[in-house]
């Protein structure tokens, strides 16, 4: 039988944690539908320590190394389908780089018979506003004490808001199939929607990967971002994820509020509605997403407010744990002074 591989190279904000994670701890099942899943860099590679990361992935030289791994873990290996998924791929600014890479593997493999691309889409205004959150205010990633504004996102974020050029690009390297979030949504959740794509059942406890991290809300995001702002270097949410968890900080924002603005989220769809039928003709579809008006009309405006209120939670919380402290201290001191005594 001949061997496959499945590239998904993203898009990010579609629901790629929730799949990785499901291949990652379902390896028993997908052993069984010979399916391996090679993990986010390459990692699950007999005698490979994998890709050192998004840079290694991004780098030409780096990528040939691993995918010639591949060619001989895969070689021996007993499955018939392998998974790589990074988002990463697609979303880079050297794409065409890894791309051209990841073509001329495609063609030269003497294992895979099949090489496909998998691809997810998600409407511009909707992915925008997710990946602010994301990449704007959860995590900081430039240097300097600000915060990225809704339209300096938007000016940075361009190569990925045009579907039609990114699908251009990985199906100029190999077959490359699109999927469109909406499709992903109408069968709740992108696990489910892959396992009948791939073929495979959907036990009911496959419904724990639903939900993976969940998105915070604009007031949890903004919150993480200022503080983020106190730091000069790039941050990552760790830190302040911890102490969302600890106190069990709430999302305060309305449910029908967005942390970018309706006017610059409209303009982005806008900008994109002719590439958007562009790829659904080139793809044999009458329309790729669905035509509702952009959702969440309220932009998000009550930033120190709502993190005076967090700041409040996270003082009283902290101020009953030094007092319960406190009173150890002292019933330990009364302890050590019997003792002693």
């Amino acid at each position: 039988m001949g061997k496959k591989l499945t590239i998904h190279v993203g898009m990010g904000k579609t629901g790629t944690s929730a799949l990785q994670k499901f291949l990652l701890k379902e390896t028993g099942f997908l052993k069984r539908s010979g399916i391996h899943y090679l993990g986010r860099f390459l990692e699950h590679i007999d005698d490979f320590d994998g890709l050192i990361g998004p840079g290694e992935v991004n780098t030409p030289a780096a990528l040939a190394v691993g995918l010639a791994e591949l060619e001989t873990f895969a070689a021996k290996s007993e499955a018939t389908h392998f998974i790589w998924s990074n988002e990463v791929l697609a979303q880079a600014r050297n794409a065409p780089d890894t791309s051209a890479v990841i073509g001329a593997y495609a063609k030269e493999s003497a294992v895979f018979d099949e090489v496909e691309i998998l691809l997810v889409f998600r409407r511009q205004d909707e992915w925008i506003e997710s990946a602010y959150r994301q990449w704007g205010l959860k995590h900081k990633l430039h240097v300097g004490h600000s915060t990225k504004t809704p339209q300096e996102f938007v000016d940075e974020s361009a190569h990925h808001l045009d579907y039609a050029a990114i699908y251009d690009l990985w199906s100029g390297a190999a077959p490359t199939t699109v999927h469109s979030y909406d499709d992903i949504r109408n069968v709740d959740g992108i696990v489910q929607y892959f396992c009948r794509y791939w073929g495979l059942r959907h036990p009911d406890r496959f419904d724990e990967y639903k939900s993976v991290h969940g998105s915070l809300g604009p007031s949890q995001a903004n919150f993480v971002a200022l503080y983020n702002r106190g730091h000069a270097d790039k941050v990552r949410d760790y830190d302040m994820r911890r102490v969302m968890r600890i106190y069990n900080l709430p999302e305060m924002s309305p449910p029908d509020t967005a942390a970018m603005p309706l006017d610059v989220r409209e303009a982005v769809l806008a900008a994109q509605q002719e590439t958007n039928a562009k790829l659904a003709k080139a793809l044999g579809r009458e329309t790729l997403f669905h035509d509702r008006p952009v959702a969440k009309p309220q932009h998000y405006d009550n930033r120190i407010e709502d993190a005076l209120t967090y700041l409040a939670v996270i003082s009283r919380e902290q101020a009953e744990e030094i007092q319960r402290l406190r009173h150890r201290l002292n019933a330990l001191e009364k302890q050590i002074g019997k003792r002693d005594g």
